[in-house]
């Protein structure tokens, strides 16, 4: 079995004292294992307090009820080996539970882990019949996969909005019979050009959506484009026509904000994210790439303390696929779930706006989210603060 996103391990005899055993872990954050004496994963969980967490289960004096079955388990009698890893945020916590819940259940990690995810949309204008899909797994080959979205309804809402900016056709199966289609009422209203029934050419139906995929290439250039057209417009007094303009610029404004805001094309999904270090002061810098994430250096007193974080986070960058597999996409899941929550969860910066004063800047966001870790306030009396489990059966 393949431990390797758990890095440390504790050796456990079923006569030995608890209380001693669990004063070898930190009272610490961690994802940690429980195996038998063969190695067999029995529980993985995430918790705040590893020590706390090892007292309670291991101490013998009550026996603990698994989150994934009815049967209550006393681990001192099967429990040999604990393998486990310190993490220091809630988002390198969520990934290294991922990777060591596929590596010590790959035949139920999928459904019992809760993977939320992420969703794309996908046009290849090239092709016979273009039109926007929106999909959970995007796929290499012809044509542009964009997002990260953070969910189903938010990836078809794209899609459904980009056929309204752009009079795309809304119905694929009568698109498909061009040009010898029947045209649907959007015809009538003006607000599509009916290359299925000839109205206008497949080629130029191509142009039309390849136009349409410029907006989600560069939102802020097509935009400014689009001001250019309306200032032209009233200019040359065609007021009709800078008020159409204008109208079409407002619609466009959801593009970067809310369950938009982190769209780009998927080879450029590229970020520095700063989630918390080990001290109060620390940070840990993840470099996240398509279906990658990688933990790159610590910034231990700030972002000055880390010569060369910039450089190298661009080079390894510059080296990284844009097709991810799927454990990537799980991957994609994780940071996405992350990009959207709520409550604040690090910081991310864009690669491609990524320089010592973006870096600055992210650094004093993240210290303005800390908040004191919950095992360094309660200490070797706190709660084992469980977050995460999985039972094998």
């Amino acid at each position: 079995m393949d431990l390797t996103p758990l890095t440390d391990r504790l050796d456990f005899d079923g006569t030995s004292d608890a209380e001693a055993f669990a004063r070898g872990a930190p009272a610490r954050w961690a994802v940690y294992l429980f195996a038998d004496a063969d190695d067999r994963p029995i529980q993985l969980l995430c918790v705040k307090n590893l020590r706390a967490s090892l007292r309670r289960r291991l101490g013998g004096g009550e026996v603990v009820e698994a989150a994934t079955v009815s049967r209550k388990v006393d681990y001192r009698q099967i429990v040999r080996r604990v393998h486990y890893r310190r993490v220091d945020s809630g988002f390198e916590a969520d990934l290294v539970y991922l990777d060591a819940a596929r590596a010590s259940f790959p035949g139920s990690y999928q459904k019992l882990a809760g993977l939320r995810p992420a969703w794309f949309v996908h046009v290849d204008p090239a092709s016979a019949f273009p039109r926007w899909i929106k999909s959970e797994e995007p796929t290499a080959g012809p044509g542009e996969w964009f997002g990260p979205l953070p969910s189903k309804d938010s990836a078809a809402g794209l899609v459904a909005s980009l056929e309204d900016w752009f009079d795309l056709c809304r119905y694929h199966e009568i698109l498909t019979k061009a040009p010898s289609g029947r045209a649907c009422a959007y015809k009538e209203m003006g607000r599509c050009a009916a290359p299925c029934d000839g109205s206008v050419s497949m080629p130029q139906y191509r142009v039309q959506v390849e136009y349409s995929m410029s907006a989600l290439i560069d939102p802020g250039d097509f935009i400014r484009q689009q001001q250019r057209r309306m200032q032209a417009a009233a200019t040359e007094l065609k007021f009709e026509s800078a008020a159409k303009i204008r109208q079409f610029v407002d619609s466009l404004s959801s593009l970067g904000k809310g369950d938009l805001r982190y769209v780009r094309r998927l080879r450029d999904l590229r970020f520095l994210s700063l989630q918390a270090g080990a001290t109060g002061r620390s940070a840990r810098a993840f470099l996240i790439t398509p279906g990658r994430v990688d933990a790159i250096g610590d910034l231990p007193d700030g972002p000055g303390s880390a010569p060369g974080l910039i450089r190298e986070a661009l080079l390894r960058a510059e080296s990284a696929g844009a097709a991810p597999d799927s454990i990537g996409l799980e991957r994609i899941g994780v940071v996405t779930h992350h990009l959207f929550s709520r409550k604040p969860s690090g910081v991310f910066l864009p690669l491609d706006t990524l320089d010592e004063r973006t870096l600055a800047a992210g650094y004093r966001e993240l210290q303005r989210q800390r908040q004191p870790d919950a095992a360094e306030t309660l200490g070797d009396e706190g709660d084992e603060g469980v977050q995460r489990q999985l039972q094998a059966s």
